[in-house]
């Protein structure tokens, strides 16, 4: 339906007439239509959590895009990018309520809802400080105002996926721990001797023998068993089969003839 109402629309600006006019609408109306049921059934088909985690992080690309922005002086790309984090942000609240419509469990109900309250209360500011940016690029406290309230609407965008995946207030995901930039978490050194004489060696060597969780001792492992295994002689093997052959053939009556015997008879 694009091109009927690409066609649509332009015989509305070249055409001021009321045919026309209701020619489009009546287009316009079917193609959100279309629209509506086509992303109605993306909601369906996809995982509702990992398109949430995805919204975020093309939100946040977006934000170092309208930070780019802002350090260029270029009032057109923070509009942009403004536009499709809100616009993103709008299609996180929209899926979050149809997850909660189709959950028949009251408390993932009330957590859903309540994380995507925060997101439609988060939109209107960030849209409204970054038209202030927009016409003063170079006003820091507009900036400054901007970024408090688009880290807000993210902030409310991870809440949301948190409530679906049901994680609680304070505990730390994965994807979290994926976003964080440095891990505390320290290898251990390898390759260390146990009889370094170094003070300093001498302390990274205990630190790794601390890490190592005590054991029981383990029973020796005995080959007895396969050792009396090879000791036994084999069985001897038996004496292979005894061909007998067939008795031979009697040999074949001899064969007389029949005038030779009357010949002799008579002689």
């Amino acid at each position: 339906m694009t091109p009927q109402l690409v066609n649509a629309g332009k015989i509305r600006l070249h055409n001021q007439t009321d045919s026309a006019e209701q020619h489009f609408e009546n287009l316009h109306r079917q193609y959100a239509d279309a629209l509506h049921r086509l992303r109605s059934h993306v909601d369906d088909a996809i995982d509702t959590h990992e398109f949430v985690r995805a919204s975020e992080n093309a939100m946040r690309r977006y934000t170092n895009r309208c930070e780019d922005a802002i350090a260029d002086n270029y009032p057109q790309g923070m509009v942009d990018n403004t536009s499709q984090i809100a616009r993103l942000g709008n299609r996180v609240l929209m899926a979050a309520q149809n997850e909660a419509e189709n959950s028949e469990e009251p408390a993932y109900c009330d957590r859903v809802n309540s994380a995507a309250n925060q997101v439609r209360s988060a939109i209107p500011p960030m849209v409204t400080q970054a038209k202030q940016v927009a016409m003063s690029p170079r006003d820091t406290g507009a900036a400054n105002a901007w970024r408090s309230a688009n880290d807000h609407l993210l902030d409310s965008v991870k809440a949301v996926g948190d409530a679906i995946a049901g994680i609680q207030n304070g505990r730390q995901s994965a994807y979290q721990d994926s976003l964080s930039r440095a891990s505390p978490y320290q290898p251990p050194q390898a390759n260390i001797p146990l009889f370094c004489t170094s003070p300093l060696n001498f302390q990274q060597t205990s630190q790794v023998l601390r890490t190592v969780p005590p054991q029981a001792p383990t029973p020796p492992v005995i080959h007895n068993k396969m050792i009396i295994r090879e000791e036994i002689p084999a069985p001897p093997r038996p004496p292979p089969p005894v061909e007998i052959s067939p008795p031979p053939r009697p040999p074949p009556p001899p064969e007389y003839d029949d005038e030779e015997e009357t010949r002799a008879f008579w002689e």
